[in-house]
């Protein structure tokens, strides 16, 4: 006897019932609705992926944990990409690279809606030492920062791990200092800044 009933004859007949979501399913419906909607509504995703809440609770852990992961997989891009465009080395392209971090996420329309519509919980999921945002920024720059240091090309004058956090809590300082503590940076004044805590020489006036 032929045992031929598999798992692909059985879809091909339409047969098989709907493949079950997964969690990256859940991230990747998170971030269209993010996109279009800058928030996410959890009952809605559970019921577009075809699964109960405490299912979708169980894959992400809670709504502000989704949030984040949402976020850094466009703040991952938007780093990715400004390495990609960076040239020169030393501190002024490490300067350079923490300034268009700031500028670029300035100019990212999603995020600043975001920000606009609830912007307590917005300066939370973005800023909060219990959100994956600062850490893994603080991370990434740090990587940066090592890479240059290995390669002889920069030398940092402070420990790199608190270095990368002073980098972050400046960029925050510039993004959100008006809504934070009501002082507005200048933003010109960013790239200066850096320069400043990463020992870049000062262009001549």
């Amino acid at each position: 006897m032929m045992h031929n009933d598999t798992p692909l004859t059985r879809a091909l007949t339409q047969q098989e019932a709907k493949v079950q979501a997964t969690p990256l399913d859940a991230l990747k419906l998170a971030r269209k609705h993010w996109l279009e909607h800058s928030r996410l509504n959890m009952g809605s995703l559970a019921e577009e992926l075809g699964v109960n809440r405490a299912t979708l609770f169980r894959w992400v852990g809670n709504k502000d944990l989704l949030l984040g992961e949402v976020l850094w997989s466009f703040y991952r891009v938007l780093f990715d990409q400004i390495i990609e465009d960076a040239e020169g080395d030393g501190g002024e392209y490490l300067a350079w690279a923490c300034e268009q971090v700031v500028v670029r996420i300035m100019e990212n329309e999603p995020l600043q809606r975001f920000i606009r519509q609830d912007t307590e919980y917005a300066i939370r999921i973005l800023t909060s030492k219990s959100s994956i945002i600062q850490g893994r920024s603080i991370e990434v720059i740090r990587g940066l920062l090592q890479s240059e240091a290995d390669a002889g090309r920069w030398r940092s004058p402070i420990p790199l791990a608190e270095l990368a956090y002073l980098i972050v809590r400046v960029g925050e300082s510039f993004l959100y200092g008006d809504i934070i503590s009501g002082h507005d940076t200048a933003m010109p004044h960013a790239r200066t800044a850096f320069r400043l805590l990463l020992g870049a020489q000062q262009p001549a006036p």
